[in-house]
C-alpha cells in the first residue's frame, strides 16, 4: 500500500535551483548550413538545503511505501551537512528534462551513501543485511504508469516501456560492487543515444556501446515524460542523497571529477591537489614567462591535454591559455622553431600558422566569462606533415565551444609541444596527458576474434627500448570465451630486443596475466609480484576486462603496474611485476592463447604521479 503525503514547508525547505538557460544552437564560424550543436546544460539542482522563504515547495511530492512510515526528509549528516533521507518512501517533481530539447543524452550527478542495515540474530549478535541494489534511486515514468527508467545502485538500469524493454546489471545476475555501502559516494551517470557511463567517486566504472537495445528511445522517453523520482516504491531501504544535478546530453571530466566536499556541507569543485599548476594564482602571468614540461611525438601519432583556464580579473581576449607546437629543440637552443603559437581566441602566429584554417564558434559576449574556469579538452594529432589541433572546450555554465586548426608542412621527425599562457593560470591533469598511437575499435589486434589463438601464433608490434625510460603504457580489451584456463588471456614478453624470429632473440622472461612466468628472469630469481586476485572468479572476470599497464625501466629494473576492469566495470585488484639485473636493449610485445587483444592505445603517460 502507497500513501501519498504533500510535503509541508516547515518540514522539508528544499531550494530547487533551476540552471542558467543558455542558446540550444550553436553557432558553427564559418557558417557550413544549419548545424545542431549538442550543448550540456544543467537544468536542475537540488542542494538539500533549508532557505528561508523559498520558493516552489508545491512542487514536491512525497509518499510511504509503507503505512506509519515517515516521508523524505532533510537530516543533518557529519560528512555532507543537510541531506535528504529516504527511508521506505520517494519524491517525485516535475520533470526537469521535459523543458529542453536533448541531442545526445542525459546526465546525473549525485552524491549518496546507503547506511549498513544490521539485524540481531537468535543469539543477539548483529548482523549485516545485503544491500538493496534494485531499489530505485532515480525514475522516470509516463502519465498512465505503464512505462518507465530508472537506475539502481548495482549501477544497473530497467527501461519497460511500449518500445521495448531493457535491463542492464540485474542484481539478481551479477553483483558490480561499484557503491560500497556505509559511505558516501560521488556518482556520474550518462544515458546516451548508443550507451551508458557510469562513475563513481571520479573513477569510470564502465563506459558502454549497447548493442542489442536502441538506447535513443530511452533518452526520448525522459525527455518527454513529466515525472521524476528520487527514490521509488520499489525501494524501501534508508539511504542519503545530496547535491543532485540534472543534465541534458553528456557531461564532461569536470562534471564526473569527485568534488572536494567541506565538511558540513557544500562541494567545493573537484580535487584538483596533484594537478600541475602553471602560472600566477592572481593571473599575474607574464606573456611568455611560465611554460609546461614539453611532451614530444616522433612520427605520426596523438598528443593529449586536460586542464582548467582561469582568467578572473582580465578582460582582453588573450588572457587565457596558449598552446606551441615547435620542432622539438630546446626553447631557444639550436635547432628551435615554432611552428605555431594558437592563442585560446582564435588567433597565432607562427611559421606554419594559417587563420584560415581556424574554425570556432565562440561567442565574443560572453567569451572571456565563458573561459574563466573552463575545462578545456586538447588533443594535437599528426598524420605526416598535417597536424589538427582540435579543443573541446567546456565553460563552468555547461556551454561546450569547438575550436580547431589545421596546420600544413610540419617536416621536422619530433613536434613538440608545451602549454603557456598570459594574464592567467593553468590547472593540468598529469594522469590523462598521452602521447603515443590511438586505435579505434578493430584497429589494432592481437590473436583471432573468435578466441581460437593457438598458441605463440600472434604477437602485438615489437617495442624495443635502448636505455631508461618512464610511463610507457599500453591500453587495450581482453577477449576470452570466459570458460577456459586461467592462462587463457594476455601475455606479455620481455626479449633482448630483437623480433621474434629474429637472429639473436631471446627471451628475458614471458609473464601470464595470472601471477606465473618463465624464462632466464625467473630462473635466476630476479622477479617478483603482488596480487590478490578472487581465483575462484578470475576467469569469467577476464573476460572483455579493460587492461591498462604501465611501465619503468631504470638501469635494468623493469616495474610494471597492472590495472584492470572487468566488463562490467568492477576494479580488479592491482597486478604488480618487476624483474631486474636486465641488459639494454629490451622489447616489450604481447602474445595471447584462446583469446584475443584489442588495442586502443600505446604509449607514454609523461606526467603520471607528477605532482
Amino acid at each position: 500500500m502507497k500513501t501519498e503525503k504533500w510535503m509541508p514547508t516547515a518540514t522539508l525547505a528544499v531550494l530547487l535551483v533551476a540552471a542558467t538557460s543558455c542558446d540550444d544552437w550553436g553557432k558553427q564560424d564559418p557558417p557550413a548550413g544549419n548545424q545542431v550543436v549538442p550543448t550540456l546544460e544543467n537544468v536542475a539542482s537540488f542542494d538539500f538545503e533549508p532557505v528561508e522563504g523559498a520558493e516552489g515547495l508545491s512542487a514536491f511530492k512525497l509518499f510511504t511505501n509503507t503505512p506509519g512510515t515517515l516521508p523524505p526528509t532533510i537530516v543533518e549528516d557529519e560528512f555532507k551537512g543537510n541531506v535528504l533521507e529516504l527511508n521506505n518512501g520517494f519524491m517525485t517533481i516535475s520533470n526537469p528534462l521535459a523543458k529542453v530539447t536533448l541531442q545526445k543524452g542525459a546526465s546525473f550527478t549525485f552524491w549518496m551513501m546507503q547506511p549498513i542495515v544490521t539485524e540481531a540474530d537468535e543469539e543477539g549478535n548483529e548482523i549485516a543485511m545485503p544491500q538493496n541494489l534494485d531499489g530505485s534511486l532515480l525514475r522516470f515514468e509516463n502519465e498512465t504508469g505503464n512505462g518507465s527508467f530508472s537506475l539502481n545502485a548495482n549501477g544497473g538500469f530497467v527501461y519497460e516501456a511500449a518500445d521495448g524493454e531493457w535491463i542492464e546489471n540485474d542484481p539478481s545476475q551479477i553483483t558490480t560492487g561499484y557503491l560500497k555501502p556505509g559511505e558516501w559516494h560521488y556518482v556520474a551517470v550518462v544515458i546516451s543515444n548508443d550507451g551508458y557511463e557510469w562513475y563513481v567517486d571520479g573513477d569510470r566504472k564502465v563506459s558502454k556501446i549497447v548493442d542489442n537495445f536502441d538506447c535513443s528511445k530511452i533518452v526520448k522517453f525522459v525527455n518527454n515524460v513529466p515525472t521524476m523520482s528520487v527514490g521509488g516504491a520499489d525501494n524501501s531501504s534508508r539511504w542519503l542523497i545530496d547535491d543532485l544535478k540534472v543534465y541534458r546530453n553528456i557531461v564532461t571530466a569536470k562534471e564526473t571529477a569527485r568534488p572536494n566536499v567541506n565538511n558540513g556541507g557544500g562541494d567545493e569543485g573537484p580535487d584538483l591537489s596533484t594537478w600541475v599548476l602553471l602560472g600566477a594564482e592572481d593571473n599575474s602571468t607574464g606573456f611568455w614567462s611560465t611554460w609546461s614540461d614539453y611532451v614530444n611525438l616522433t612520427g605520426d601519432g596523438t598528443i593529449h591535454y586536460d586542464f582548467y583556464n582561469y582568467n578572473t580579473g582580465k578582460t582582453d581576449n588573450w588572457c587565457n591559455w596558449a598552446l606551441v607546437l615547435t620542432t622539438g629543440a630546446e626553447r631557444g637552443g639550436d635547432g628551435y622553431a615554432e611552428y605555431l603559437y594558437l592563442r585560446a581566441d582564435a588567433f597565432g602566429w607562427g611559421s606554419n600558422y594559417n587563420g584560415e584554417n581556424i574554425k570556432h564558434d565562440f561567442d565574443w559576449g560572453t567569451f572571456m566569462s565563458e573561459m574563466d574556469g573552463a575545462f578545456v579538452s586538447l588533443d594535437i594529432t599528426r598524420v605526416g606533415t598535417d597536424v589538427n589541433v582540435t579543443a573541446l572546450v567546456t565553460a563552468e555554465s555547461g556551454v561546450q565551444r569547438n575550436y580547431s586548426i589545421k596546420v600544413e608542412g610540419v617536416e621536422s621527425d619530433v613536434l613538440g609541444t608545451f602549454l603557456t599562457c598570459e594574464g592567467s593560470h593553468l590547472l593540468i591533469n598529469p594522469e590523462t596527458v598521452f602521447v603515443g598511437k590511438t586505435y579505434k575499435p578493430g584497429e589494432m589486434v592481437t590473436g583471432l576474434t573468435d578466441c581460437s589463438t593457438p598458441w605463440w601464433s600472434a604477437h602485438s608490434p615489437n617495442n624495443k627500448f635502448e636505455g631508461n625510460f618512464k610511463n610507457w603504457g599500453v591500453e587495450f580489451v581482453n577477449h576470452t570465451l570466459g570458460n577456459g584456463g586461467n592462462w587463457n588471456n594476455w601475455l606479455l614478453v620481455c626479449s633482448n630486443g630483437p623480433w621474434v624470429g629474429e637472429d639473436g632473440y631471446a627471451e628475458n622472461f614471458v609473464l601470464r596475466s595470472d601471477a606465473f612466468g618463465w624464462g632466464a628472469s625467473f630462473d635466476g630469481g630476479n622477479t617478483t609480484m603482488e596480487q590478490t586476485f578472487d581465483w575462484d572468479n578470475y576467469v569469467a572476470d577476464m573476460k572483455d576486462a579493460k587492461v591498462k599497464i604501465l611501465f619503468n625501466y631504470n638501469n635494468g629494473k623493469l616495474d610494471m603496474l597492472c590495472r584492470q576492469t572487468t566488463a562490467d566495470g568492477r576494479q580488479m585488484p592491482d597486478y604488480k611485476f618487476s624483474a631486474k639485473e636486465l641488459t639494454s636493449p629490451i622489447g616489450l610485445f604481447f602474445t595471447c592463447e584462446l583469446a584475443w587483444l584489442e588495442f586502443s592505445k600505446v604509449g607514454y603517460y609523461p606526467w603520471a604521479n607528477a605532482q
